[in-house]
């Protein structure tokens, strides 16, 4: 990859001296004011202003520097293109359903997994049946550095009961997963995404007490069209929400169906009516409207 060369004025030079000082290497060279290095970038100073930037995130270092390349890559994002650099991304699945849990992934994917991931031309993830989400999921896991968090609806239930709606919920669990990722990543990554639900002040007033909070995260519509990560992060947290449904369907020996439909109705009801309501603390969302109907039903048995 060939360097990034910018030339910075002398007010900019002192910025950077003080931004790199705990990043910096020693330097015999006299033409040289500093070198550093930082997490996938190897920054050389001269003493004429001239600077090089080294490595994979060097268009993510420069734009620090370059009001040019931050607005090359500001219109890159904003671009219908797949966004080519090193990312994360993180989905999920199950938060409509009333049975079954809600699997939250976050997902890294480095330049190569991205042209691997859109080699395989995945173009609209709504019509994929779900043989189609195993068949892909058992293709990219291996590839992929992610976390995965299933969270139960015993434990959602009680999140719920302590005060927090669905979408707090979420906030949390994107936010868990996302610290996971960058845990497992051990790097700087300056792209994180995730498909909007609320609005960003909102997402982070809900996470106003947590300890540790992800705040440089891109808010996107439909980010699994242009970013790679959220597209991995959808096909494998679906994948996990199948695996979970699968074997909820064996442990109650029981059809289920996904929604929130007359249906999904009918079946929480013989479910309760099977195994006691207290059963459905553990595999409904009890929070949803669906559950005045299921008592309602379970009255009329």
């Amino acid at each position: 990859m060939e360097p990034i060369i910018l030339k910075v004025e002398d007010s900019t030079l002192e910025k950077m001296k003080k931004f790199y000082d705990s990043q910096m290497v020693p330097v015999d060279d006299k033409d040289l004011l500093f070198k550093a290095h930082a997490i996938g970038c190897d920054i050389i100073a001269r003493m004429d202003g001239t600077i090089e930037l080294h490595g994979q995130n060097a268009m993510q270092e420069a734009k620090h520097w370059s009001k040019k390349i931050a607005k090359e890559l500001a219109n890159l994002t904003t671009s219908n293109d797949v966004y080519p650099y090193h990312h994360i991304g993180t989905a999920e699945t199950g938060s409509a359903d009333y049975l079954g849990p809600i699997c939250f992934v976050s997902c890294y994917v480095t330049e190569e997994n991205v042209k691997f991931l859109k080699s395989l031309e995945i173009k609209d993830l709504s019509s994929l049946s779900n043989q189609d989400i195993v068949n892909y999921a058992k293709m990219i896991k291996d590839r992929l550095i992610y976390s995965l968090l299933i969270l139960d609806n015993s434990h959602y239930n009680k999140m719920v009961q302590e005060g927090l709606n669905q979408a707090n919920i979420k906030a949390k669990l994107y936010n868990q997963a996302t610290v996971n990722i960058m845990q497992k990543v051990k790097q700087n990554v300056k792209v994180k995404v995730i498909n909007q639900f609320v609005s960003p002040k909102t997402y982070f007033n809900y996470l106003k007490n947590e300890v540790i909070v992800v705040k440089d995260f891109m808010f996107e519509t439909k980010a699994e069209e242009k970013y790679m990560a959220v597209l991995a992060a959808e096909i494998l947290s679906r994948y996990a929400y199948l695996q979970y449904y699968a074997n909820m369907t064996k442990s109650l020996k029981m059809n289920l169906c996904r929604g929130t439909s007359s249906t999904v109705d009918t079946i929480a009801a013989k479910i309760a009516s099977k195994y006691g309501e207290s059963m459905l603390r553990k595999v409904v969302k009890l929070n949803f409207t669906n559950t005045k109907r299921v008592k309602a039903l379970l009255e009329d048995l």
